[in-house]
Order: C-alpha cells, then structure tokens, then sequence
C-alpha cells in the first residue's frame, strides 16, 4: 500500500493510497460528506480480489487539507483526477457515495476520458431550496457548536433506528468522521453540492453508468435517482432494500456486486 500526499494549486492537500495487484482493472473510490476513504474498509477486501483500488480523502475530509471554505463539483473532480494522475492511472472505473457519486458523476461529464464506467450511489444531481436552507443550517452549526453537534442529526438522517440499533460499533466509528471532519473542509463541500448544476448535464454521459439508491434514503430518495439514471444513455438504477444514506456499510455485498457488474460492461475482457 502507498500512501501519499498531492498538494494542488488552491493549497489544498489530498492524502491518497493505492492497492491491489498492478493487473487489476483500477477502481476509484470517492467517500460522502463527513467521511473519510475509510468508508470503503467494509468492502475494500472484496473489491482487492478484483481490482487494483486507488481510495482518497476528499478535501477537508480525513487526511486532506483545504484553506478555503468554498469549492465546486468541478474542484472536488479534478482532486480525483489529480489522483488518477499520481498514480499513473490512465483510465479507471469509479465509484462514489452521496458527494463522492456526485464527483464521480461530474468526472463522466468533464472528463470522460478518464472513466471507463461509472457507479453514483446515494446521490442527486439537483437541490432544492428547502435543501439549500438545511444546508445552510448546518453549516452554521458546525462554525458555532462544532462538528460533535451534528453528529447525532447526521446518524439519525443516514441510518435507520433499527440498523444504528444493531451495529453499535460501526455507529462510534461513523461518528469519529463525522466529528473529526474539518469545518472548513466540510462548508467547503456542502458549497460544491448547493452549487451543483448536474441536473442539466448528466444528459451528456456516454460512459456505462449504474446507480445505486437506498429504500430508506431520505436523502437521496429512489425516486430523484431512477430519474436520474432516465437522462442517461443505457444507465440503470438499483434500489437496495434495508439500505439508508451510506450504501458501503448497509448493504456493502451488493454493492461490491454492482461494481463488479458495471466492471463486466466497462472491462468484457476482465
């Protein structure tokens, strides 16, 4: 495993790693707001029997830095690039949850080229204004009490009673990110998503794409996403059951499969 850090040209610092065999078709992994690549650590030893696994911190998030408290979908695609880039990686498939899918969703529409299939879970491509408030709204929390003041919301909101019932150990994990996330960082971002224009862009993707949404996702709600997946060529929805906000740990097995159906369209020779 190389861990390592890329410093951009706004200051930020994006801390990344890479592993799997170099035979490996790549997979790139890009994590939700208030977590950091350590999402992925439920499914990662699965998804290194397939694929050569190149994981970052967005960021503010985890090990990466930023020094401003804004950025669009545009920056936050072209760190994943810059990563991409750092490893030498010509071409890989992506995978993203809630802000990661919508950067994975910006890649395909920007730079395509970079991408050979796409998998956007937990996402949406526009946001209201009732949203925009909530937003807002937190963000004023986490300057004023800190981000230990949004951890119970942000659990209730990505989780079900039941399952936060059931995985307590996971819930303290999950809560450590959300509470370790920077301000900075986290305004940041939530400046990208209230900026995002994908709802009329999304249209433009060629590449294979699925989507991935939770039946108990209030969030990001099957509906918006089967629409979603309506405006792009080929592209196809699946709703998981049991599943809330953050798809890698509710229902981390099938969402290995998704990626290893999507890496059988991108990769028919693999």
């Amino acid at each position: 495993m190389h861990k390592e850090l890329i410093k951009r040209d706004d200051g930020s610092v994006i801390s990344c790693e890479i592993q799997g065999s170099q035979t490996s078709p790549p997979l790139l992994l890009s994590n939700s707001l208030a977590t950091t690549r350590s999402l992925w650590d439920e499914v990662l030893p699965a998804l290194l029997q397939d694929f050569r696994v190149v994981r970052y911190d967005t960021r503010g998030h985890g090990h990466s830095t930023t020094p401003v408290a804004s950025a669009s979908l545009r920056d936050l695609a072209a760190d994943a690039v810059a990563v991409l880039d750092h490893f030498s990686v010509e071409r890989a498939l992506m995978a993203g949850i809630s802000l990661g899918g919508m950067t994975a969703l910006t890649m395909a529409v920007h730079t395509p080229e970079r991408l050979s299939g796409v998998l956007a879970c937990n996402c949406r491509d526009f946001v209201d204004q009732a949203a925009i408030k909530a937003w807002e709204d937190r963000i004023q929390m986490a300057s004023t009490a800190g981000m230990s003041a949004l951890v119970e919301p942000t659990l209730a909101r990505w989780f079900t009673p039941e399952f936060r019932r059931d995985h307590p150990v996971m819930m303290a994990s999950v809560a450590d990110m959300i509470r370790a996330t920077d301000p900075i960082g986290f305004e940041a971002c939530i400046r990208a998503i209230i900026g995002t224009t994908l709802q009329s862009e999304i249209g433009a993707i060629k590449l294979p794409t699925r989507l991935v949404a939770g039946a108990d996702d209030g969030a990001a709600p099957s509906a918006i996403m089967n629409a979603m997946a309506a405006k792009i060529e080929g592209a196809v929805c699946t709703t998981f059951a049991d599943c809330g906000h953050l798809s890698a740990l509710n229902q981390g097995p099938l969402l290995v499969q998704e990626i290893q159906t999507l890496a059988q369209v991108a990769h028919p020779s693999h």
